[in-house]
C-alpha cells in the first residue's frame, strides 16, 4: 500500500509539474496591447530617426550596449565587451557571435563598421570627431583608431542601433532609392519583426523565431496605437482596450489608474524645456535680454504644480536636484514679471513682440500655460501644433524658428548634459541654440580624459558649466514630470525603471487573463 501509495504521489507530483509548465508556456504568449504618444515615423534609417524613433524599434533593432540598471553601468546587447586604451588611442568592441539579422546574415565586424560609418558620413554619431579610422580586426572584432579620448564614448557608441547593410545595399540601385526604402522598413536583429506600420496610426511587431536569445521573445506580438490624448488613452486602459501604456506623465491619469488597482513602473521623469532660435542673429532670441525675461516671465513653481499636481520638480537651472550636477543654491531668474518687461524695454521691445512655440498635441496644456504668462510681459505666443513628422524632423533635424517646446531624457550616469546640450549633442543638434565660448570650453574640459578619469571627478567641471548656461540663458528650464508605466495587472515589464530609451521587449510577458 505504501509503494501505491509513493507511486501515486510521484505520479502527481509530474503531473503538476507538466501542468505547471504547460500554463507557463501559455502565460508567455499572446499580443500585447499598447498605447503611447508616440509611435515611429522613421523605421530604419538611422540617420533621420528622432530618439522616440530608436526607443519605439528596439523589438526590431538593438543596440551595441546600454544602461542595464538604474545607477548607470553599461552591460552589452550586440557587443559582449569592449576595451578602451586611452594611450594607445584605440577602442576596440568584441561583438556578441551567433546572431543574425531578420534577412539571414550575419551581425559581424564588418556590419558594426558599416553602422558606424554611416552615422559618421551624415553627422548623426555623437564624439564621431574623435574616430579616425576603423579597423576589422576579425570575424567579430572592430578597432576604432582615436585621435582623442573622452570618457563617455562608450555610452555615446553604444547607443548605435544597427541595420543590416545587405537588406540595404539591395533595396535599390540608387542611394537615394535605399534610404527611401529604410525610411519605411526595419531589418534589424532583435526579438520581433515589423509586420504593419501606418505612420501616426499603429505599428505592429510579431515574433522572431529565430532570435538569438534563447527561449525569447516570450509574446507572439507587440501592437502600439498612437493615441495623445491621455483622457482617450485613460479610458482604453480602464475599459480593458490596452494592457500597458508608455511615458505617461498626465498625472491625473497615473492616480486615477493606480487608484483602479493597475501596475505602475515610475521612471526617473523628462527634463522639459523651451529651447530658442538664439544662435540665428536675426531671431528675437539672440538678444540674452530676451531669452532672460521669458525666464524671468514664467512662474515655473506654479506652472508645475498646476501641471503636475503636486509631482512635478520645478527648475531653475538645467539640473534637477536629484542629479549630481546640481548646484545648490544657484536660481538665477526667479519669478518677476516686473523684471522681464524692463529686460524687453532693454533689448527694444518695450511693447513686447509675438512669437510662436511649436509642440505636440500632448503640450497644448503647457503651452497655454505658457502663452498666459509670457501675454502679461507682452510677449504674445502663437501655438504651434506640429504632427509627429513636423515635430521631430524640427527639433530633430531641419531646426525651429522661434521656440519649441520639448523634453529630454535624464540619463542615470548623469551624460545627459553632453548627450543634449554638449559640443556635439546627441539629440539637439540642429545648431539653433547659441552655446557660448565659455560655456563650451568648460564642457570640453569636463569630457578630457587627461584632466578627469571619471564623471565623478569632472562634477565640479560640469556645475561650473551648468552654472555658465544659467548665466547665458542658453535654454528655458521648466520642470521635471512624474513619468510612468502603467500597466494592467497580468503584465509583465520592466520599462520604465531605468530610463526612458531603455526597454527590454524580449523579456515583457503577460500571465492568463
Amino acid at each position: 500500500m505504501k509503494k501505491l501509495l509513493l507511486i501515486f504521489l510521484v505520479i502527481l507530483l509530474a503531473s503538476t509539474l507538466v501542468f505547471a509548465s504547460c500554463g507557463e508556456a501559455e502565460e508567455k504568449g499572446g499580443t500585447l496591447r499598447c498605447i503611447a504618444g508616440a509611435i515611429p515615423n522613421v523605421l530604419g534609417y538611422g540617420p533621420e530617426k528622432a530618439p522616440s524613433d530608436n526607443f519605439y524599434m528596439l523589438p526590431v533593432i538593438e543596440r551595441l550596449a546600454e544602461w542595464g540598471d538604474e545607477s548607470g553601468t553599461i552591460v552589452g546587447v550586440l557587443a559582449e565587451s569592449w576595451e578602451a586604451d586611452p594611450e594607445a588611442l584605440t577602442f576596440t568592441w568584441h561583438l556578441r557571435e551567433g546572431v543574425k539579422f531578420h534577412d539571414g546574415t550575419d551581425w559581424n565586424a564588418e556590419a558594426c563598421r558599416w553602422n558606424f560609418q554611416l552615422a559618421l558620413d551624415n553627422a548623426r554619431l555623437s564624439d564621431g570627431q574623435y574616430i579616425d579610422s576603423m579597423e576589422v580586426v576579425d570575424e567579430h572584432t572592430l578597432k576604432m583608431h582615436l585621435n582623442a579620448f573622452a570618457w563617455n564614448m562608450l555610452e555615446n557608441w553604444g547607443l548605435m542601433s544597427p541595420i543590416s547593410p545587405t537588406a540595404f545595399m539591395n533595396s535599390g540601385t540608387t542611394e537615394e532609392e535605399r534610404i527611401a526604402w529604410a525610411r519605411v522598413n526595419a531589418v534589424g536583429t532583435g526579438p520581433y519583426t515589423v509586420d504593419d506600420w501606418q505612420r501616426d496610426d499603429h505599428i505592429r511587431f510579431v515574433k522572431n523565431d529565430n532570435y538569438w536569445r534563447d527561449g525569447m521573445p516570450y509574446l507572439d506580438a507587440i501592437e502600439i496605437r498612437y493615441i495623445p490624448d491621455p483622457m482617450t488613452a485613460a479610458a482604453m486602459m480602464e475599459a480593458g482596450e490596452a494592457d500597458m501604456w508608455f511615458a505617461v506623465s498626465d498625472v491625473p491619469s497615473i492616480v486615477a489608474l493606480e487608484e483602479k488597482g493597475m501596475k505602475l513602473n515610475w521612471g526617473p521623469g523628462m527634463f522639459v524645456t523651451l529651447l530658442m532660435n538664439s544662435a540665428d542673429p536675426d531671431s528675437y532670441f539672440a538678444i540674452k535680454e530676451v531669452r532672460e525675461a521669458i525666464e524671468y516671465a514664467l512662474d515655473r513653481p506654479a506652472i508645475a504644480e498646476m501641471m503636475g499636481q503636486g509631482m512635478f520638480e520645478a527648475f531653475h537651472q538645467m539640473a534637477s536636484s536629484t542629479w549630481p550636477g546640481y548646484v545648490e543654491g544657484y536660481d538665477p531668474r526667479p519669478y518677476d514679471p516686473e523684471r522681464a518687461m524692463e529686460l524687453l524695454a532693454q533689448a527694444g521691445f518695450p511693447e513686447g513682440f509675438s512669437t510662436t512655440i511649436m509642440g505636440t498635441d500632448m503640450a497644448r496644456d503647457e503651452i497655454a500655460a505658457i502663452q498666459a504668462y509670457l501675454g502679461e510681459v507682452g510677449i504674445i505666443i502663437e501655438p504651434d501644433i506640429a504632427d509627429l513628422g513636423r515635430y521631430f524632423g524640427s527639433v530633430f533635424g531641419t531646426g525651429w524658428d522661434d521656440i519649441v517646446f520639448t523634453m529630454s531624457g535624464i540619463n542615470p550616469s548623469a551624460t545627459d548634459l553632453f548627450v543634449h546640450y554638449g559640443p556635439d549633442p546627441m539629440t539637439f543638434r540642429t545648431g539653433n541654440i547659441y552655446k557660448s565660448p565659455e560655456y563650451l570650453a568648460l564642457c570640453a574640459e569636463a569630457l578630457d580624459p587627461t584632466v578627469y578619469d571619471s564623471i565623478l571627478d569632472a562634477m565640479p567641471k560640469i556645475k561650473e558649466a551648468i552654472r555658465q548656461a544659467g548665466e547665458d540663458a542658453m535654454i528655458i528650464p521648466l520642470w521635471r514630470t512624474a513619468e510612468a508605466g502603467i500597466m494592467q495587472t497580468y503584465v509583465h515589464s520592466d520599462y520604465p525603471l531605468i530610463h526612458g530609451i531603455i526597454w527590454t521587449p524580449h523579456d515583457d510577458w503577460m500571465e492568463e487573463h
